[in-house]
């Protein structure tokens, strides 16, 4: 007698980037496998990130393969993302371009349209509640993208020289803007993100124990003409432990985070989608493995990052 195979199933907590990307990388790349479930657990009061997000190149093509995305169905009102323009960050050059390879292309969206799009696709089971605990889901592997950690306890502190942001939105929607600014500033940096169909998005990123609030404030209507919507203090960490009793598995800020120069955390995700997929389903990798690569590859991450601000800026101050 033929003995049935256990279907797996794989719960997914979180409507946000990494949520929604994590729950259509399983849904689409186990579409043929009638043994694995995947449903994504969310809390529809909570939003998702309020400012236009970047990315480089690997989540347009899961776009593409899962969603049918193309840019002139543009469903997702995302925007051409062709590279980073650096500016006032070097003492030579007023402006370096970093460009992808001319065949391809990044993206800049917003995540409250990604969710969207993502949770009414079709491709996997989406529920509505606030869930506190993860561990009491009965679930085969769960994935943590709950958002930042309450304590960073279980945390290694990342290096890196900003700690804060004040977020703005502009004046003009720039949709023929394509490739995201990276403005050096007196006291950090600045990213400004089109938008298909709203003003461009701002953030002013900046260390707090160097400049106060009302300073970086000041100087970010001063040089932007920008006034001020939210700001926000955050820190550079990483997971000691990415996975948990060998079922519960963190993404997203649950399993790090980092400033957002050279937009690697959709990235990033996409990367920890593609161990993980080959750790519990492909069953190619261990765990212990895996977990040791997207560390790995997190700390060089923060570790290029760094590099940006080796040689300093076009400024004199004290940051």
């Amino acid at each position: 007698m033929e003995v049935a195979s256990k279907t797996v199933k794989i719960t997914i907590v979180g409507g946000g980037n990494a949520g929604c990307l994590t729950a259509l990388h399983y849904a689409y790349y186990t579409t043929h496998r009638d043994d694995i479930e995947i449903e994504l657990i969310y809390d529809p009061t909570i939003s998702p990130e309020r400012v236009g997000q970047a990315s480089v190149l690997a989540t347009p093509c899961l776009l593409w393969e899962a969603l049918d995305f193309d840019w002139y169905n543009n469903k997702l009102d995302a925007v051409f993302k062709s590279g980073i323009l650096y500016e006032n960050w070097g003492k030579k050059n007023k402006e370096v371009f970093h460009p992808f390879p001319a065949d391809r292309m990044a993206m800049h969206f917003e995540p409250k349209k990604l969710q969207e799009v993502i949770l009414n696709s079709g491709m996997f089971k989406v529920s509505e509640d606030n869930i506190d605990v993860v561990d009491d889901i009965d679930s085969d592997f769960i994935f943590d993208c709950k958002g930042k950690p309450k304590e960073l306890d279980d945390y290694e502190e990342l290096p890196n020289p900003v700690n804060s942001a004040i977020l703005g939105v502009g004046k003009t929607v720039d949709a023929d803007m394509h490739w995201t600014r990276a403005v050096a500033t007196p006291d950090g940096w600045c990213f400004i993100i089109p938008n298909k169909n709203k003003p461009s998005s701002y953030g002013y990123i900046y260390n707090r124990n160097i400049t106060s609030k009302e300073k970086a404030t000041e100087n970010f209507h001063s040089l932007f003409d920008i006034e001020s919507n939210h700001n926000l203090n955050f820190r550079n960490y990483l997971a000691k432990n990415p996975v948990r009793d060998n079922r519960i598995i963190k993404n997203g800020n649950a399993l790090f985070f980092l400033e957002p120069l050279e937009s690697q955390a959709v990235e990033a995700y996409a990367t920890w989608n593609k161990i993980t997929f080959d750790m519990i389903v492909l069953k190619a990798r261990s765990i212990e493995d895996g977990c040791e690569h997207i560390k790995r590859y997190t700390r060089e991450t923060a570790n290029f990052i760094l590099w940006h601000y080796k040689n300093g800026s076009a400024y004199d101050t004290p940051f």
